[in-house]
């Protein structure tokens, strides 16, 4: 069967029995979203602070360990029962839709006796290869082959940044290795229905599975791409339509006094347009894991309850909340103004990233903060630089902790077709002032800093944080308690950049911090 006949086919499939498909959808979202999510955080947070633990990170990840292990197998039993659960949300879909496609008429309770089945039949080795498993279907996760319990299993946009723009070649070797982890997705791709359905040992599935898409991984990524092209195009018209309906609205001036409310009800119809669609690429993707599944079910035929009143209920809450949600959002009830903040001191290449030139230029824009970076020089001084070496800005292969102060302060740097020297912490803060310029103050921790990194710059520049209150200090997680004791007069901002896990008590700034103007 060709691309698109298969694919009409799933999508025939679908429609047919689209409100018994988004029944299963929805429920198991709520379960996931209002029960799972919260116990599983509750979890995590008990844990942590009953063994004093402030964040979870590659940085003290050998500390714990040896400190504090107890904590690690309490973390290590979480990511197992959450693997579990995730197991147990695709099975649950692949037996619910199979069964909807047998034509079985099946109580909730049948559902989850068949869950149980698989899931407590499980050997304890198969973890492992759910954690695998599940990293490697994530990159179909835009198509519904994924779940909420996995939303943090990505790469950070940061991060893409970073390898795009100074990292290049490391970018190529991570799309190729996102190439490698799609192209062992599509061989796994029936994995779990030949464990589900005809209890195949992992091993023997993953055979199977590899030998059924033989020849045929070409044919399963176009019925995927088909599949982002429908989701896609129906996601423009659709929304299309009803941003167009809201800017006709909005020019004709006789329908000035509706325009709010329409605001709000064309912001509900694609609230319900989003979730409309999820379920849609959720459906298919599940049916094409199924395209090869002939299990049916043989139950008495019984009639059920349709609980209608239980969606009518949940129908009117739902569309509540949206109308609420929206009615604040347009009046800006619970909003705050964005704050602005001009990465490295530069925007849109206006000069050269931490020098004096760049914030000058930049401060005529009027950001809320400049933030920049400072780090130890070999005297024990600062200066305003971010890369681990001078190669990139100044063709100097050295670090600045192999420097003085007064070399490098002589140092020529170049970027963006200009040409400035490199500043010192104490005249970047100078300039900083005479323009009334707050600053967001990083300290990097690279390799050639001091142990005693941060009593250095309290011990230096006490007469600055006592004379300025008009800048903060921003620093990875695992220097900011050093920062709380020494510089008791700077006001520490913590990044979760390296963060695994990280803790409503500890009040983390989001990742998105470094938002250029």
């Amino acid at each position: 069967m060709g691309i698109f006949s298969e694919f009409r086919k799933q999508n025939s499939n679908f429609w047919r029995y689209f409100w018994k498909y988004s029944q299963i959808i929805i429920l198991i979202q709520l379960i996931i979203t209002y029960v799972l999510v919260p116990v599983l955080n509750y979890l995590a947070n008990g844990i942590t602070s009953l063994g004093n633990v402030k964040y979870l990170s590659y940085t003290n990840v050998p500390y714990l360990i040896i400190k504090k292990p107890l904590v690690v197998i309490g973390l290590i039993v979480i990511l197992l029962l959450i693997l579990l659960l995730v197991f147990t949300q695709f099975t649950l879909l692949l037996i619910s839709f199979q069964a909807i496609k047998s034509k079985a008429s099946l109580s909730w309770w049948d559902y989850l006796k068949r869950v149980s089945k698989n899931v407590l039949g499980l050997p304890f080795k198969a973890f492992g290869f759910f954690l695998l498993y599940f990293l490697i279907i994530t990159p179909f996760g835009s198509l519904g082959i994924s779940s909420t319990l996995l939303n943090k299993v990505k790469i950070p946009q940061f991060i893409l940044d970073w390898l795009l723009q100074e990292h290049f070649p490391l970018a190529i070797l991570l799309g190729a290795i996102y190439l490698i982890v799609l192209y062992i997705g599509l061989r796994w791709l029936f994995v779990l229905p030949l464990m589900i359905f005809e209890n195949k040992p992992i091993k023997l599935a993953l055979n199977r599975s590899w030998e059924m898409t033989r020849g045929k991984t070409l044919h399963y990524l176009g019925i995927f791409l088909v599949l982002i092209a429908v989701v896609s195009i129906m996601a423009t018209v659709l929304i299309g339509i009803v941003i167009m309906l809201q800017w006709l609205i909005d020019q004709a001036a006789f329908l000035g006094k509706i325009d709010f409310t329409m605001a709000v009800i064309n912001m509900t119809l694609i609230q319900f347009i989003n979730i409309f669609i999820s379920i849609y690429a959720s459906g298919i993707a599940v049916l094409i894991m199924l395209s090869h599944t002939h299990t049916h079910y043989f139950y008495p035929k019984r009639e059920h309850r349709g609980h209608k009143w239980f969606w009518g209920i949940m129908a009117v809450v739902v569309v509540i909340s949206f109308v609420t949600y929206n009615v604040t959002y347009f009046n800006n009830w619970l909003l705050e103004p964005p704050v602005t903040i001009s990465h490295r001191g530069v925007d849109d290449g206006n000069g050269i990233q931490n020098t004096v030139s760049a914030m000058q230029a930049t401060s005529k824009e009027k950001p809320d903060y400049i933030e920049m970076d400072i780090q130890e020089t070999k005297d024990h001084q600062f200066v305003v630089y971010h890369d681990n070496t001078l190669s990139n800005l100044a063709g100097i292969n050295k670090k600045p902790s192999q420097m003085t102060l007064d070399e490098l302060t002589s140092t020529k740097i170049h970027e963006n077709g200009k040409t400035a020297y490199i500043a010192s912490f104490d005249d970047y803060l100078a300039a900083s002032e005479k323009l009334n310029q707050k600053l967001l103050v990083e300290f990097k921790s690279v390799p050639g800093n001091s142990n005693n990194f941060v009593k250095h710059f309290a011990q230096n520049t006490v007469h600055a944080y006592i004379k300025i209150k008009t800048w903060y200090t921003h620093l990875v997680i695992n220097i900011s308690s050093k920062v709380k004791n020494t510089c008791l007069k700077l006001k520490p901002v913590t990044s979760c950049h390296s963060i695994w896990l990280e803790f409503p008590s500890q009040k983390l700034m989001p990742s998105r911090w470094n938002t250029q103007l």
